[in-house]
């Protein structure tokens, strides 16, 4: 990088009048856009989720003042002209040195030569303007607007694949700017503006991948020099191809000059519109102000707007200033230079303007400046007095009387927002605004901001505010932002996003008020509140909302509320992220009987599918349930986020509270066997095999910081360093254990240390150094070596085993930095203390031994996972480990982790991963989940359904209408098949088919039968079935009762049809089926054809024909055809269709019903169609759930 070569203004003039005939020969010729573009376009431009106001034209932002930073703002207009100059400005300054006002400047300049292509100006108060993932599609729609050849290539992009604008920032850059600018062969400038307001390192680690890309491209930025954005100009790429200016080192004087033109110019421009002000202020006065600005321009505006205020005498104000004490030990948080009076200058403004006001009303001005300083978002005013019960009429009179600290505006609509961020930083100190009057308390204030919430959203809260149609989902509204702007006002939409932000401690949730708010508001206005925020864009706010009330609140009424109102939102997540209508068609209809929000808001509900039978009783304790073949999993430190591999592909980030993707890190060709996060959860490094390797991915940016390839055996233990810039592993090298250490970027290796003794648990980071266990006998030592050093590992402590412990220790079951370890032997399950040498374990296993155990990163939770797939829970307690929960799976599992904070359990077996609970006071975990399938068979009129677990006895006959059992049948043997008509019910097994009447509908319901009650018993007579060991797969009877289509499994391919007579149970005869097809057996509407499916998914037949002279049955082949006769019972005769996203769609495509993960199934055997009605039959369900759709 280079550094300002203090040139004087002349120089750098002289350079570019003499460069400025080259520089104008320069490649800026692209085909500006004139016009907007055509509807078409300007459609899909629209339709892109972009930073709102980020742009250089919009806001109060001004330029630099004419005459003043000329020296700067001439080096880089410069190098924006010279192609020979590096693709990146860095220009870097502290807090109130003037860096967005230089931006502005230079954003203007070059938009008036037409070279800007985009500008994007960052800001904490503005949600979209400090999200990383809104800077690059905000950039390129602009660039999109600006140029035709750029807008030609970029929209046909997003109308090929819309989800391209939410991938992640590389693919992000890549894809909607690089790309296109290159083939559109753009030369342009692109302005970003204080990086330092997010991560920058993210945007910058990106834009090094592509620097080299851009030789036709410009990027102009600003940020603090913050140590991780320093940091980031040093990758390598970046660090070659940028140039850097630092304003806090430009010589003093000539800031000082320009502070002094800038009050010399805004007291002549007040002059002019006041009267009696010639010859002021005095040179001794202008002096005066330059000392105390002492480099920032924020104490020179900020002065400014003071002295230039409404009904004030500008004589007076200056004096006021100038009579305060010369100098102060603050300057926010910059600390710039010891002798500024920012604190100062802010005590004697608040003075001014309130000191004289009637203490009672003290209370106002504090709630007031409350809700601009405390604000997650930026308010307005008309949204404040809203917030907090003022009229609007007080509250902008008092924010206009401290405007000169505000940025603020005659319309009462628009966002007020402290003018710098020094303000704020003052203000909530005690010890720097020492005056009690005004001094901003956020332990006292936050409960104001968050009650005000409250009592908005139960005020005005509503079912279906957007006016939105039925069945929609979000994205099918194309007017849903301008709905949203009209029907929920900025107060409404800042309560129901940042209520719970200002819920900041245990001791706010338990006061009476705020608990009794907050009780009304889940009680009466949850689901609209739900539905609102999935209107906005931001159904995760209900997550973290309803998550942080359970953490605050104490045992109560309200809090098993909150329970249930949680799990209502995990459970449901997915559809209410995607469609508000569908929080009334389908959430709030399948939530469990008992729940608390079905018999708070089941009267909203509007279903478009009824529950005939099925519904669970309470929430699933697996309270969310994706479907994903796991093989490896990591928890992030920061707890949210998990990265999940099948072992095959790379590797997802899924968000930890939902499960939802959120990244996907491809790994070309590498079998992923572990994952690492760094400690502050921006890294993720996978261990990979053939090739052995290990990978590191900055999950910001989705980029690929390095691939290193040791020698590597089995899944050696990672850590990051502290910093997250060094790892350490423990690599398996021949006998040996090798202790290395490599850096992230570069992939270089530091240095090896061998170790000594039986390596156990992972290695873990202290401070600046690795640590690692070794077994010994008798003892664990803890060894620690530093991640550059070349010295050998240092023993740090040894501490001792029990006397029982076995030899062969299981490495995962260490927690190192509490030094406990689990194990079994002898029957027993122990959790041993070796820091303070106890047992917090003891007890006899009542299950075989463990295979899997974890520890939570706190030491409160310790699970294990044994056969027959049970996993127990232990929770910490005075005197050891307690059991605290068991918890049964439906098959092994793959991966158990705990989260950090150990309230979480994430569970991966096979084709499907979970999260459950710790600390549920609703459910029970001890449900059994059964592998089995159901069998429903519906009556010909769909009156009456008979539904039975496969392998099962019993048969429950249910009357549709109702839903309530009409008859339930013992029929002593295992029934494969069954049929019910109007008045009878068949069941078909190996050997028998057996008919049993039904009571009479008017008869008293759930009447009970056994065998000994039949009407009529057949054997069945295939001696080829009896004989054989192979299991009967399926069974269906004809709707006439007359026939019986049995399948017998002899492989998962292969089998056989049988077909039988009914009344005598004689065998028709028999046909092979081949392939993987589903077998399920189907007869016509008149009983005389059956069909089923080959493995080339063509239908084949068989018609029973009986010979109108002999009497004799005989079959004929029909088939193979596409068009069978009937609709398979798996497939829908009136066209709905579940959708491999778990929505049920009618024949026009409407959507009906949204399907839990955990009531879906890929498998078309696992359900029944008979017109309007739907049977879902797979085994992950309690019982089989049976649904009756609207025409």
């Amino acid at each position: 990088m280079r550094l300002p070569n203090g040139a004087t203004n002349g120089n750098v003039q002289t350079s570019m009048q003499a460069d400025r005939s080259r520089s104008e020969r320069l490649p800026f010729s692209p085909t500006v856009a004139s016009h907007e573009p055509p509807t078409a376009e300007a459609s899909v431009l629209n339709s892109i989720r972009c930073a709102q106001r980020a742009e250089y034209r919009h806001g109060d932002r001004r330029g630099c003042l004419k005459g003043t930073r000329t020296a700067v703002l001439d080096e880089i207009e410069f190098w924006t002209r010279d192609f020979d100059k590096p693709p990146v400005y860095w220009l870097n300054g502290l807090a109130g040195t003037g860096k967005s006002t230089i931006a502005q400047t230079i954003a203007e300049r070059i938009f008036a030569d037409g070279r800007l292509g985009a500008s994007f100006f960052c800001s904490r108060d503005f949600e979209d303007r400090r999200d990383l993932h809104f800077i690059f599609p905000t950039i390129a729609v602009q660039l999109a607007r600006r140029y035709t050849e750029f807008r030609s290539i970029f929209v046909p992009l997003v109308q090929s694949d819309p989800a391209i604008v939410d991938e992640s920032l590389y693919d992000q850059m890549k894809k909607l700017i690089i790309e296109p600018l290159e083939e559109s062969s753009i030369s342009t400038v692109i302005v970003i503006d204080a990086l330092d307001e997010e991560p920058a390192s993210a945007i910058l680690t990106v834009l090094g991948q592509f620097v080299s890309e851009t030789t036709r491209v410009k990027f102009f930025l600003t940020g603090r020099p913050e140590p991780r954005i320093r940091e980031g100009f040093r990758i390598p790429l970046l660090a070659e191809a940028t140039d850097m200016f630092v304003l806090h080192e430009v010589e003093a004087s000539q800031v000082d000059s320009d502070i002094r033109l800038f009050f010399k110019q805004g007291f002549l421009e007040l002059a002019r519109r006041r009267h009696e002000l010639d010859g002021w202020p005095t040179k001794e006065q202008l002096d005066l102000l330059c000392e105390r600005a002492a480099g920032l321009f924020v104490y020179a505006v900020a002065t400014v707007k003071f002295v230039d205020y409404r009904n004030k005498n500008p004589k007076k104000q200056l004096d006021r200033l100038l009579l305060l004490p010369k100098s102060t030990i603050y300057e926010g948080k910059t600390k710039f230079k010891l002798n500024t009076t920012l604190d100062s200058l802010y005590a004697s403004i608040l003075q001014e303007a309130f000191g004289d006001n009637d203490p009672e009303d003290d209370p106002m001005v504090r709630s007031v400046l409350s809700a601009v300083i405390l604000a997650a978002n930026p308010l307005s005013p008309s949204a404040i007095g809203t917030l907090l019960g003022f009229d609007t009429e007080d509250v902008l009179p008092l924010l206009s009387s401290i405007h000169s600290l505000l940025t603020l505006r005659e319309d009462t609509n628009q966002p007020v927002r402290p003018f710098h961020k020094s303000f704020p930083d003052f203000i909530v100190d005690p010890t720097r605004c020492m005056n009690k009057r005004f001094h901003v308390s956020p332990p006292s204030h936050h409960p104001e901001l968050l009650v005000g919430c409250l009592n908005l959203m139960n005020r005005t809260l509503e079912k279906n505010m957007c006016k939105l149609p039925d069945a929609v989902t979000n994205y099918e509204v194309p007017d849903l932002r301008e709905r949203t702007e009209r029907y929920i006002d900025p107060a409404l939409q800042y309560a129901c996003k940042s209520w719970h932000k200002h819920l900041v401690d245990e001791h706010t949730a338990c006061t009476p008020e705020i608990t009794s708010a907050l009780h009304r508001f889940l009680e009466n206005k949850l689901v609209f509140w739900v539905e609102v925020l999935s209107v906005l864009g931001a159904a995760r706010e209900a997550i973290d909302a309803l998550d942080l009330v359970r953490k605050r609140l104490k045992a109560s009424p309200t809090l098993k509320l909150a329970d249930d109102c949680f799990h209502f939102v995990t459970g449901f997540f997915e559809v209410i992220e995607e469609s508000a209508p569908h929080i009334y068609h389908s959430a709030l209809p399948l939530s469990p009987r008992k729940s608390m929000v079905r018999k708070l808001y089941g009267s909203h509900a509007s279903p478009m599918a009824r529950i005939v039978h099925g519904l669970p009783v309470s929430w699933d304790p697996a309270g969310v349930t994706m479907r994903y073949s796991c093989s490896t999993a990591a928890w992030s430190p920061c707890g949210r986020l998990i990265a999940i591999s099948d072992g095959k592909s790379g590797a997802e980030i899924r968000d930890a509270a939902t499960l939802k993707p959120l990244t996907v890190l491809e790994f070309p060709e590498c079998q992923t066997q572990k994952l690492v996060f760094s400690p502050d959860s921006r890294l993720l490094m996978s261990c990979n095999k053939r090739p052995e390797n290990f990978i590191s991915w900055d999950l910001q940016t989705g980029v690929l910081v390095s691939a290193i390839s040791p020698e590597l055996r089995g899944r050696p233990p990672i850590t990051y360093s502290a910093c997250g810039t060094m790892f350490g592993a423990l690599i398996h090298r021949y006998s040996d254990f090798v202790i290395c250490t490599y850096d992230v970027h570069s992939g270089t290796h530091i240095c090896s240390h061998p170790v000594e003794g039986t390596v156990i648990g992972d290695v873990w980071t202290h401070g600046e150094c690795l640590r690692f266990a070794v077994v010994k006998p008798g003892s664990i030592t803890t060894w620690e070596v530093g991640f550059t050093s070349r010295n050998a590992p240092t023993e740090i402590e040894s501490l001792p085993l029990p006397d029982n412990s076995p030899h062969d220790l299981d490495p995962d079951s260490f927690h190192p930095t509490l030094s406990r370890l689990a194990f079994t032997h002898s029957g027993r399950i122990f959790v041993w203390d070796a820091r303070h040498s106890k047992f917090l374990l003891n007890e006899d296993a009542p299950w075989p031994i463990s295979i899997k155990t974890s520890f939570s990163s706190d030491g409160r939770f310790f699970i294990c996972e044994t056969h027959p797939s049970k996993i127990y829970l232990w929770k910490e307690s005075p005197t050891g480990y307690i059991l605290h929960r068991k918890l049964n799976c439906q098959t092994e599992t793959f991966n158990l982790l705990i989260s950090p904070n150990g309230e979480s359990i994430f569970v991966s077996s096979f084709r499907t991963i979970q999260l459950w609970r710790t600390a549920d006071s609703t459910i029970s975990f001890s449900r059994k989940q059964s592998r089995d399938r159901f069998i429903v068979e519906f009556s010909p009129d769909e009156t009456l359904a008979a539904v039975k677990r496969l392998e099962d006895d019993t048969i429950t006959v249910l009357d549709l209408k109702s839903g309530d059992p009409l008859s339930v049948v013992d029929a002593g043997m295992q029934v494969n098949g069954q049929r019910v008509t109007g008045s009878i019910v068949v069941a078909v097994g190996r050997k028998e088919v057996v008919a049993w009447n039904l009571p009479a509908r008017n008869h008293v319901l759930n009447t009970k039968a056994n065998v000994n009650d039949s009407i009529q018993t057949a054997t069945i007579s295939c001696p080829t079935m009896l004989s054989d060991p192979y299991p009967l797969e399926f069974a269906s009877i004809s709707p006439d009762l007359h026939s019986v289509a049995i399948v017998e499994g002899t492989s998962p391919f292969d089998g056989y049809l049988h077909l039988h007579d009914v009344p005598t149970g004689r065998c028709l005869g028999s046909v092979p089926m081949r392939g993987e097809g589903d077998k399920r057996p189907w007869f016509t509407s008149g009983g005389r054809e059956v069909w089923y499916i080959t493995d080339d998914d063509e239908a084949n037949g068989l018609a029973i024909v009986e010979d109108s002279e002999s009497g004799v049955i005989k079959l004929e082949h029909l088939g193979p055809t596409d068009q069978p006769p009937n609709t398979p019972p798996w497939l829908s005769s009136r066209g709905y269709q579940i959708m491999d996203d778990g929505w049920i769609l009618d024949l026009s495509g409407k959507r009906l019903l949204w399907l839990p993960l955990h009531w879906q199934s890929l498998d078309t055997q696992a359900r029944t169609w008979s017109g309007r009605f739907l049977a879902l039959l797979h085994g992950a369900l309690p019982e089989a759930v049976i649904l009756e759709l609207e025409e």
